[in-house]
């Protein structure tokens, strides 16, 4: 006699997780997010890590449609904000290579020309002090010092008449006119004018003004001046330039270094 068997009994079967949609393109963008924002300041490497940021948040968005929104989201936005800082980042490296480049105009103090009358430090520098002008709009002129941040200064004379010599270069000058260039050192370290001499140019009447050089000339030799310049003292060097048979407008430009502003004299030669 046989009896029948019961149904073998069978734990329950265990839920089967959800498959990750996009799960692999969330943590993609993530990852890339943080390389971008971390990599963001470094101008040598900020051109990679914004192309990285671009692609990380193409992959954020679409990662948005799959199960992992939060993730993908916070990677997204951490793109977009890396290709946010990039940007800014890029943009005032290009402001500060143009400013070392072209130099900003007349950021330093103008005051009253007090040339020859003592060196720095002796109290003499301070006699004719001018109040601080807006010297972009209103340029030093002949007569006047113009202070770096630095503590050097430059004073130009008021230009005047010179003939050029017989072998004074370039030849057939209509007119020309000389300027006396007092260099202060007010700093603490030695100047070399050599570096205000080479960044110097000059027009006159909106056009290049030669610079004449005339070493057995009544004009000089041409202002291409090499001389070191201690702390706390001054030296004076000439220099011409030929210009317009009529009376007009000379403007001269100084600049000690690539990171200093440049100083512009106008006035009438």
């Amino acid at each position: 006699m046989t009896y029948p068997q019961s149904a073998q009994a069978y734990p329950p079967a265990a839920p089967q997780p959800k498959p990750t949609k996009f799960g692999a393109l969330a943590w993609t963008a993530l990852i890339l997010g943080i390389v971008g924002v971390v990599g963001s300041p470094i101008i040598i490497l900020n051109n990679l890590t914004i192309v990285v940021a671009f692609v990380g948040a193409v992959l954020g968005v679409i990662a948005l449609f799959g199960t992992k929104k939060v993730l993908a989201g916070i990677g997204t936005a951490l793109c977009v904000l890396a290709i946010v800082f990039t940007v800014i980042a890029q943009k005032a490296a290009v402001e500060k290579i143009d400013e070392i480049i072209n130099g900003t105009t007349n950021q330093g103090q103008v005051s009253n020309g007090d040339a020859g009358k003592g060196q720095v430090g002796n109290g003499d520098e301070g006699k004719g002090q001018a109040t601080q002008a807006d010297a972009a709009k209103t340029p030093p002129t002949w007569g006047q010092r113009y202070t770096w941040k630095s503590g050097l200064a430059v004073e130009v004379s008021v230009p005047a008449a010179c003939t050029p010599g017989q072998y004074a270069s370039p030849q057939g000058v209509e007119r020309a006119v000389k300027i006396t260039v007092t260099v202060t050192n007010g700093t603490d370290k030695a100047f070399e004018t050599a570096l205000l001499t080479m960044g110097s140019d000059a027009q006159f009447n909106s056009k290049k003004a030669e610079q004449i050089f005339d070493s057995n000339g009544q004009c000089g030799g041409g202002g291409l001046d090499s001389a070191t310049v201690l702390p706390g003292k001054t030296y004076t060097y000439e220099t011409s330039y030929s210009v317009g048979t009529q009376p007009g407008e000379l403007q001269v430009t100084f600049q000690p270094d690539f990171g200093s502003d440049k100083a512009i004299f106008v006035g009438q030669a």
